[in-house]
This record gives structure tokens, sequence and C-alpha cells, in this order.
């Protein structure tokens, strides 16, 4: 997929600074290889346990409309099953949005 031209939202969500950092990470990266610019995108960060609310998460989906592509690192640090994770993609893409992960 081609990025470049598109606005791409991020989304990260961790407990500890080491969780956080190391999507932060891999999310630098791949807009570097991506070549999205910062212009072009934003970053929704939920610092939170795996049991409390998510509100980055739900800001992201209400302002689905600005948004062509929605990059994770993975669905794994949103602490939800495979089954819980097609649920959120599906209500993204009826958005129109396109879902990307960097590790699946």
């Amino acid at each position: 997929m081609d990025f470049s031209n598109k606005n791409v939202a991020f989304y990260i969500r961790g407990r500890t600074i080491r969780t956080i950092a190391k999507q932060q990470g891999a999310i630098a990266q791949f807009a570097k290889t991506h070549n999205i610019s910062q212009g072009r995108m934003e970053i929704f960060e939920d610092h939170c346990d795996s049991d409390e609310a998510r509100p980055e998460l739900f800001r992201l989906i209400e302002n689905a409309e600005r948004f062509d592509a929605v990059v994770m690192y993975s669905y794994h640090p949103l602490h939800i099953d495979i089954e819980k994770y097609q649920l959120l993609e599906n209500a993204l893409t009826v958005n129109g949005l396109e879902i990307s992960l960097i590790h699946s």
C-alpha cells in the first residue's frame, strides 16, 4: 500500500514506558520507510492497563473520516483476542479506513 499521500492514524496502547517506546520506534520507522509526512499523520496513545478504558482509541474511531488508514504495531498491545480485533477492524473499515499491522 502506498501511504505517501494518505492521512494516517497510528494507534499505540501500553502501560509501561518500554511498551510505548517499542511501538513508537516501530511507528517512526514505518513512517520513514513509507514516506509519510508529519503533516499527514496523527498518533493516538492510550497509556493504560489492558482492562482500562481506551479514550484515544474511541477518539480515533469517532474521527475516522479524517483518515485514509490506521496503522498499529499489532493487535497484541490492544490485549484483545483475534476475534475482538476483527470486530474492531470491521468497525474501522466500515468507515473506509484501511488497517495495517506492522507486526501481525
